[in-house]
């Protein structure tokens, strides 16, 4: 069974752990399974606490009935493990944890039944990691609804790797409209390359090369943010669109996972009682005022959720890849862009699966991720970042651009947007410029938040 954002009911059990720091730690992890292959238990005792807790399930590779080593059950098995673990426990000091887990409903044989942890060949272990606040894991899922306490603590959940996220990334319909799902980008210290040498349909004026070193790790939003999501923190009136121009379910069939469109700036981030101005002050690092889209979200989630930068844009987008290239590694063709982008030349055949027969937006996560697991990086809706557009900013080592900036550089009403739905305009260092209180149905966006607690 399942519930909000990641939380299922189950349980399981271990034997063995793991130290991911050496401090925090996890020791004496012990597991017990009372029942023939019913419920598990494990616990753990944690030195150092606090920390972020999360579990992997190991059995035995046998091979001529001995056993030569131990390997993952995956993580798609363990998902409705609950109690001690998916987030921070303890306060200070040792913690005793307790884990349960349920392998009869996530990890059966052959026959349909859930497997003994104790069997006579084939055993399991657990293995319990502790993660440093400074260091979270791979997956942070955040839960968005209104009646959570509103504290960082209580909603969010964490996973090492895409396959332990509860329901799966792209299958669990949560995760397009209750809870925002992020993936941790390491960039501390990473010095790239930003802009385009000879890409077909590069702007020479606003592409030119530069290296650019990137000074935080940072989490950013798996998906663009959707109209379901737009409406948990800011509701669409009955009327119509005000979020977006796809409105949410019961408008004309469109549905609420689609990537939300049609917002201003000025409304996700400064404040919606001034939509139509262009502001000169509250630039980051301010906060996004508590009046804008964002500053609803950062009251109601106790987080610091912000637009990225164009540096950690392009950074995201292109996930380690260079010029010339997708984000999933490919070369820049029509062909490939239509495996991992909504674009304008993606077959009718492809858009009437949904529905979606227009250029604007579509359901996020339906074409193929990113190699860093980022959908619609290319293509769906283009995004917002924070920056003031500035053409040249090959001396600004990818800080971010600020109105004062811009204004010097002679283009002080522009604010910047990522990505598009063109062949040109989805490369990885493509950007543009819009008024901040400009509304364009192809405009939409996704978030970012620090890494760490």
């Amino acid at each position: 069974m399942r519930t909000k954002c990641g939380t299922f009911l189950a349980g399981f059990a271990a034997v063995a752990a793991q130290v991911a720091m050496a401090s925090p730690a996890v020791t004496a992890v012990n597991m017990s399974q009372p029942a023939k292959a019913g419920q598990v238990t494990i616990t753990y005792t944690l030195a150092d606490a606090p920390a972020v807790v999360t579990l992997d399930v190991e059995t035995n590779v046998v091979v001529n009935g001995e056993t030569v080593g131990w390997a993952s059950i995956g993580g798609e098995h363990i998902w409705n493990a609950q109690g001690d673990v998916w987030k921070k426990v303890g306060s200070s000091g040792s913690f005793n944890g307790t884990i349960t887990w349920r392998p009869d409903k996530s990890w059966k044989d052959e026959n349909g039944n859930g497997f003994e942890v104790d069997g006579t060949t084939y055993k399991a272990r657990a293995v319990v990691t502790a993660w440093p606040l400074y260091n979270t894991p791979d997956y942070m899922v955040v839960d968005i609804t209104e009646g959570t306490p509103h504290t960082q603590d209580a909603r969010c959940r964490y996973y090492p790797a895409a396959e332990f996220v509860p329901g799966g990334v792209t299958s669990n319909a949560d995760y397009k409209a209750d809870c925002i799902v992020m993936r941790k980008i390491m960039a501390n210290g990473v010095t790239w390359t930003m802009g385009s040498v000879s890409e077909s349909g590069r702007n020479k004026a606003n592409e030119a090369t530069h290296r650019v070193t990137l000074t935080n790790n940072y989490y950013i939003g798996v998906f663009e943010i959707t109209q379901g999501q737009a409406d948990h923190i800011w509701p669409t009136p009955t009327s119509g669109t005000d979020n977006s121009g796809f409105v949410h379910d019961g408008f004309a069939g469109k549905g609420s996972d689609r990537a939300a469109n049609k917002i201003t700036f000025n409304k996700i981030r400064m404040s919606s009682a001034l939509e139509d101005e262009e502001f000169e002050t509250g630039d980051w690092p301010t906060p996004p005022n508590a009046n804008s889209w964002l500053g609803r979200l950062n009251t109601r989630t106790g987080m610091d959720f912000d637009l990225p930068t164009e540096a950690q844009w392009e950074f995201a987008c292109r996930a380690g890849h260079g010029e010339g290239k997708l984000g999933d590694g490919s070369d820049i063709t029509t062909n490939n862009l239509s495996n991992v982008a909504f674009w304008t030349y993606n077959t009718e055949a492809d858009r009437a699966a949904t529905g979606h027969t227009d250029n604007y937006a579509t359901t996020v996560g339906r074409y193929e991720p990113n190699s860093w697991g980022l959908y619609d990086m290319h293509g769906n809706v283009s995004e917002w970042v924070l920056d003031w557009y500035k053409p040249d900013i090959g001396g600004d080592n990818g800080a971010f651009v600020n109105r004062a900036a811009a204004t010097a550089a002679g283009w002080g009403k522009r604010r910047v947007y990522r990505g598009g739905t063109s062949i040109i305009s989805a490369r990885s260092a493509y950007k543009t410029y819009i008024s901040p209180a400009g509304r364009s149905n192809w405009t939409g966006f996704r978030v970012v938040c620090r890494a760490g607690l």
